[in-house]
């Protein structure tokens, strides 16, 4: 099981848990399908488990590793979006 940062041109970026980087961007394509554009403009790269994101920021950002984030969601399927980032 990997992370993978998906995107479409810089926008729309989600991290998917995946086994491979194929199934990570067949499953980006079948959640994106109503705004699809050209397969060639999708970018995908494997981040580690260890990258932290900030999750909440009240008065002091709250950050939490990638792993945590899953390990923490409901649904442990795989593959499964993590978090989508801005």
């Amino acid at each position: 099981m990997k992370y993978y940062k998906v995107s479409n041109k810089g926008f729309d970026s989600k991290v998917i848990v995946a086994s491979s980087d194929y199934e990570a961007l067949g499953f980006y394509l079948m959640e994106i399908d109503d705004q699809l554009g050209f397969v060639d403009d999708i970018d995908i790269e494997e981040v580690d488990g260890e990258e932290k994101v900030e999750i909440s920021c009240i008065g002091y950002p709250i950050y939490k590793t990638l792993e945590q984030i899953y390990q923490e969601s409901e649904f442990w399927e795989v593959p499964n979006i993590v978090v989508e980032v801005e």
